[in-house]
């Protein structure tokens, strides 16, 4: 049996012991009198559709079914009062954004109502209430101690069963007060409603109910236009967040993070559009990115394959629905998806996909939204490039692909800096030089040379320390800067590294003459080492050091060697 099946059955047998015999005890002991059954059908159907359809604030409902219960217990008594709640409990298995299961749902509530029920009468009788009462007075201060138990009972019940299932659930004073300015609301109208029914009938209904369902569909209205800007303020703020970004990786681990969270999702993922061919390139479940393998996929194939085949957006409102019509990698929890296609230029650069736990989560006018997401993401993307491409060009060398000179020195300094200020730090510089290197130019030809440059520059950031750089000085210099590496072990790592070039079968086309064939060369390499503070305190200082090292203790020494600075 699964969790979720467990769940089903525990509940059912909460239920089945505590509602079917409370409600035959009850109807027993108080069973009610002179009922008008037609008047009890009214209230049940005008309860149900004010659970159907509560009024909602900030994307929350808030259900005023009370003020329509309350009439029906005064009138008839607890025994009525529970049958027009409990059929009013029914609506909620409508609620399709809800992702516990409909019997589940059913069972927790109708126990749960029960209960409130129950004990709001106890509270009812308890300040002397009576049913069919019309003394004002007396009845207002029962139904205030009925309602206030209703609602406390439900706060605290509610706080238990969210603290159980770990559910996140922020509960501010606000929120409390607000639940109890409804108690303050729903008294009034409930004993309006009460009060008219005895005064004019049935025409109370037409008289207070339907201009109250009225104004729930104003507020509605209003809500969806207040959640739509709501939502475009919040869109302008990522995009701006997302301009503000300089390199493409922070740009998309922002927006997808933005936005799962803007629409409340637990699943997202971002696929890049190459030739005809979508690949995922970033994966947020559960507030974290996550390093998942998903083979790639083409046109028509799976749900962002539907996407990129068609160019339109996609919802789907549960998981029946688009179970059938995907293969892919996708979380069982997946209720709801949506889908959007991420244009540029009348080019689709991508696919974002966004799944929910809940039940019919997306809603038409937030694809509007994520379209116009979307559209500050493709923006984003296309300066952070820029940016990139513009700080490549300034920082790296174009041939070797490692740093220049000038980013060598900015970070020499700014090490240097680290250093000063904690004397328990170390710093080391290791300088090295391609032995020779002209001849190989002149045997082989330039290209070749580039070559060999090339080749090495790989090797050097293959055996690149951690926290190191590697960078291109000039020529066939180059220059490793260690934070953290003492003299000694500088010169470990620089032996290692010369043995490693010497031993290395670097392989060339030459482009001088006519026979134009692969060809394996060696070359060895000089290198110098000077550490900060055991050798200088200034950054250039460093530097210089280092060279003296590389062309005093190692190429005059014989070459193919290590050298380190000495005073």
């Amino acid at each position: 049996m699964s969790a979720g099946n467990k769940s089903t059955f525990k509940y059912f047998i909460m239920w089945i012991l505590v509602v079917p015999p409370g409600m035959y005890m009850i109807f027993v002991n108080y069973p009610p009198v002179q009922v008008d059954w037609l008047t009890v059908v009214v209230f049940s159907i005008l309860s149900f559709l004010a659970v159907y359809y509560p009024i909602k604030r900030n994307e929350s409902p808030i259900f005023l079914v009370t003020w329509l219960t309350i009439p029906a217990f005064l009138m008839y008594g607890l025994f009525v009062e529970i049958i027009v709640m409990q059929l009013a409990i029914l609506a909620t298995l409508f609620n399709k954004s809800s992702s516990l299961s409909l019997l589940l749902r059913f069972f927790f509530n109708s126990t749960l109502f029960f209960i409130l029920s129950v004990l709001a009468a106890i509270a009812f009788y308890a300040v002397g209430g009576e049913v069919n009462s019309l003394e004002f007075w007396p009845v207002l201060v029962s139904i205030a101690a009925y309602q206030i138990v209703h609602t406390f009972i439900n706060d605290i019940a509610l706080r238990i069963y969210t603290r159980y299932k770990r559910i996140k659930t922020l509960y501010t004073a606000n929120e409390i007060l607000a639940d109890y300015v409804i108690v303050l609301a729903i008294i009034p109208m409930a004993l309006s409603l009460y009060y008219m029914i005895y005064i004019v009938g049935s025409g109370a209904f037409l008289l207070l109910v339907m201009p109250f369902f009225f104004i729930t569909f104003i507020l509605r209205l209003y809500n969806n236009t207040e959640q739509i800007n709501n939502y475009l303020q919040q869109a302008s703020q990522i995009g701006q967040e997302l301009s503000g970004l300089m390199t493409e990786k922070e740009v998309l681990h922002q927006f997808v993070s933005k936005v799962s969270i803007l629409f409340n999702v637990e699943f997202a993922y971002l696929f890049d559009h190459k030739e005809g061919w979508l690949e995922v390139i970033s994966s947020y479940e559960y507030g974290q990115f996550e390093n998942i393998e998903i083979a790639r996929f083409g046109k028509g194939q799976g749900l962002a394959g539907r996407v990129l085949e068609t160019e339109e957006p996609i919802i789907y409102s549960s998981k029946e629905e688009w179970m059938v019509k995907t293969h892919d990698y996708m979380p069982d929890e997946i209720q709801s998806v949506i889908c959007i296609p991420i244009a540029r230029n009348q080019k689709i650069e991508g696919v974002l996909l966004l799944g929910s736990k809940k039940k019919s989560a997306f809603l038409e006018y937030q694809v509007k939204i994520m379209d116009l997401l979307c559209s500050y993401f493709t923006v984003s993307v296309e300066k952070a490039r820029y940016m990139e491409e513009a700080v490549t060009k300034n920082e790296r060398c174009a041939l070797t692909g490692l740093y220049n000179y000038r980013y060598l020195e900015e970070q020499l300094t700014y090490h240097m800096g680290q250093v000063t200020n904690d004397d328990s730090m170390d710093l080391s510089v290791v300088m090295l030089d391609i032995d020779y290197f002209k001849k190989v130019n002149d045997e082989y030809g330039h290209q070749s040379g580039n070559d060999i440059l090339y080749i090495l520059a790989r090797k050097l950031e293959a055996a690149l320390p951690e926290d190191g750089i590697v960078g291109r000085y000039g020529g066939e210099e180059f220059v490793f800067i260690l934070p953290g590496m003492t003299k000694s072990g500088a010169y470990d790592f620089a032996e290692n590294l010369r043995a490693d070039i010497g031993g290395h079968n670097f392989l060339i086309v030459p482009d001088l003459g006519d026979d134009k064939y692969p060809l394996v060369v060696h070359i060895t390499c000089s290198i110098g080492i000077s550490s900060a503070p055991q050798d200088t305190d200034e950054a250039m200082s460093l530097l210089r050091n280092a060279d003296r090292a590389l062309y005093i203790g190692a190429k005059q020494a014989g070459r193919n060697r290590v050298a380190m600075y000495v005073k």
